[in-house]
């Protein structure tokens, strides 16, 4: 006879995903829900400490069990199928299948202060469960967690715990995660039939010329090609079924008879998907860009050049050379300004707690990275592009547990560090932009730069706005960048 799985959801598996108790409740499962996990739900409502995802999940998941214990279907009396005094079936199920149950009376004891304590309870009681078999078979009691160092600690005691399943992106490599740009190689008809195709910035190679190199084209994919001693950067137009040549972040040099990166604000991009990047943040076309990379490969300093320049276009003091030309047609726009945000995560075990001041100067150290790259780019360029973001009113600094309810619309909006937000985050966060606003995100899925202990390179916001994205539209681009330029000593640190 097959055991019937009898599932304990601890508060984490709970407030990832809210869902996941109807997911668990399934013909012939068991579900009991503890006290602790109740009370800890109850503690994270209210708490002043976790993000305003963390307690909405914590109230959605507290919602749902209420209406479950409304319409009659949590049982008080789980002990009996427990110790094989009554059959599963005499259980009134869920509309899912299975059976809802309240921890088996015994003895309970409350952790009080919230010390770390709760993890030992939840533990106790799933042991105490497990103990009710009485050694024949009948159930298998399986601990849900989102937390790891749960799942560590069940597996030293033998005890079955699994993390949450449901709702989680399946993949097995931090490789798998979209990348935005592909590297191929193409015949020499296909250049041939590319520069044939019509003039400079209109120019254009069928998709179906590159079908064996790139099966599956995703709109706004970037495409470096080699063909022979040429490199083609094309980004594809799924619509057309074409991959265009880049229109704002190179320029055709006719005497060469090459493309020369363009020189934005003083900045030139160092590589090709820095190119890429460039191109998509001053396409007005593009409302949503999507950087990841590794620490110093540029993306700050990429998503402040090209927001100035759509803010400000090309300051009159700085003096262009003749390789920057000017980009034509760049007019400021964004009646709302720049807005920052990123989110409120040391990166380190010490919080800096309260901070004095008006909202403004309690968010500024956590954006000082932003303030860091367009004082830079201001001294590049003999302007003060802080000053006049300030004097004009067109700066705002958000936090991210104050997006609640806003309506983000004639606005740029640049979010860095964005592999620390969970995936409550991430969908409060895209549901905020209306069709007038640009936005960017931008952030690194190298663990150790993921300081939020609640997600990981597979749960956390980026990566599942990545995936979630992925060949949404000719509105949506994301390039991977790849290269630290800070430096030797910089690039040696990823060694430690």
């Amino acid at each position: 006879m097959t055991p019937i799985d009898v599932y304990i959801p601890d508060t984490s598996a709970l407030v990832e995903n809210p869902e996941a108790l109807d997911r668990l409740l399934q013909p012939g499962n068991v579900v009991v829900l503890l006290h602790q996990v109740l009370e800890e739900l109850g503690r994270l409502q209210g708490s002043r400490t976790k993000s305003e995802g963390v307690r909405a999940a914590a109230r959605v998941a507290t919602r749902k069990i209420l209406t479950y214990r409304n319409d009659a279907l949590i049982h008080h009396s789980a002990e009996r199928f427990l110790r094989g005094e009554a059959a599963l079936e005499s259980f009134a199920a869920t509309a899912t299948g299975g059976v809802l149950a309240w921890e088996p009376s015994g003895p309970v004891t409350s952790s009080g202060n919230g010390n770390g304590h709760g993890d030992n309870l939840i533990i106790q009681a799933a042991r105490r469960i497990q103990a009710m078999n009485n050694g024949n078979g009948r159930f298998r009691v399986v601990l849900i967690s989102e937390d790891s160092n749960m799942l560590l600690r069940c597996d030293a005691l033998g005890l079955a715990a699994e993390p949450l399943r449901f709702g989680k992106l399946d993949l097995n490599r931090p490789e798998e995660i979209y990348d935005g740009v592909v590297e191929l190689t193409a015949s020499p008809e296909a250049a041939a039939a590319f520069f044939a195709s019509g003039p400079v910035r209109e120019r254009a190679l069928p998709l179906d010329l590159l079908a064996a190199a790139l099966p599956d084209p995703v709109a706004n994919q970037g495409l470096a090609v080699r063909s022979g001693n040429r490199e083609l950067l094309l980004r594809v137009d799924a619509e057309r079924g074409v991959a265009r040549e880049l229109r704002f972040a190179q320029y055709w040099d006719s005497k060469r008879e090459c493309w020369t990166p363009r020189t934005v604000l003083g900045f030139t991009p160092a590589d090709v998907r820095q190119v890429f990047a460039l191109d998509f943040l001053l396409d007005p076309e593009v409302q949503l860009v999507v950087l990841d990379g590794p620490a110093g490969s540029g993306k700050t300093r990429l998503m402040v050049i090209a927001a100035l320049y759509l803010l400000f276009g090309q300051p009159t003091s700085f003096k262009v050379s003749q390789r920057s030309q000017p980009l034509s047609g760049a007019e400021p726009g964004f009646e709302n300004g720049l807005i920052l945000l990123r989110p409120e995560h040391s990166s380190s075990r010490f919080e800096m707690g309260y901070l004095p001041g008006s909202h403004d100067e309690r968010m500024s150290p956590w954006l000082e990275p932003f303030f860091q790259a367009i004082r830079s780019v201001s001294l590049a360029n003999g302007h003060d592009f802080l000053r006049d973001l300030e004097a004009t009113g067109r700066l705002t600094m958000l936090s991210t547990s104050l997006l609640r309810g806003l309506d983000i619309e004639n606005s740029l909006v640049l979010v860095d560090e964005l592999q620390n937000g969970d995936r409550h985050l991430a969908k409060t966060l895209m549901s905020r932009f209306c069709s007038s606003s640009k936005v960017v995100l931008a952030g690194c899925l190298d663990p150790i730069q993921i300081d939020n202990p609640y997600v990981d390179w597979r749960s956390n916001a980026l990566t599942r706005i990545k995936q979630a994205y992925r060949g949404f539209g000719p509105f949506v681009a994301q390039v991977r960048l790849v290269r630290n330029y800070r430096g030797p000593i910089s690039t040696k640190a990823d060694e430690l």
